[in-house]
């Protein structure tokens, strides 16, 4: 049975290594020497700052996959009253959890907390294997997203597609 529970500071361990897995499983992004520490030191100073929220997946008392979350503020209008949205990232569960209902899991969970806390919108980039995943949780696409990257020698997007952000020669 998959027990489903947020994320704590003592979590940041494990939610590193999630991470790091799905920059390279999913993204096949290489990661340099020393960036799992450098990732888990931001991990333990977003967190008790309200940064970052995460939820665990556990099997058997075992991390199975995690979803987190950045919350952001934005400005009000008539259907977003309230001025906050939370960017869903680094959704990702092990490939031997996979289609066992822990990503549902993961989702429900998220959405319940969002909306106990009336967060206005849930916003992400979605790989092409989620897509029909985010769909059946009603999230929609977007046709009008764009994004550019500030970071010298990128180019391209964010993150979301495997391929669709690049390093720049030089």
């Amino acid at each position: 049975m998959v027990r489903i529970r947020q994320a704590g500071l003592h979590d940041a361990g494990v939610l590193t290594d999630l991470r790091c897995a799905f920059l390279e499983e999913e993204l096949q992004q290489q990661l340099p020497e020393g960036f799992a520490d450098h990732l888990r030191g931001w991990i333990e100073d977003a967190l008790p700052e309200g940064r970052l929220l995460a939820w665990l997946a556990e099997l058997e008392g075992r991390a199975a996959g995690c979803v987190m979350v950045h919350p952001y503020t934005h400005l009000p209008s008539v259907y977003f009253q309230r001025g906050v949205g939370w960017y869903v990232l680094n959704m990702y569960v092990k490939p031997t959890h996979r289609r066992q209902g822990v990503a549902a899991g993961l989702l429900a969970a998220l959405g319940a907390a969002a909306r106990e806390q009336e967060v206005d919108s849930l916003n992400l980039h979605s790989t092409a294997s989620a897509h029909t995943l985010y769909e059946r949780f009603g999230f929609g696409t977007s046709v009008d997203a764009m994004n550019m990257t500030l970071v010298e020698g990128v180019s391209g997007l964010s993150e979301g597609e495997p391929g669709s952000w690049r390093r720049v020669a030089g």
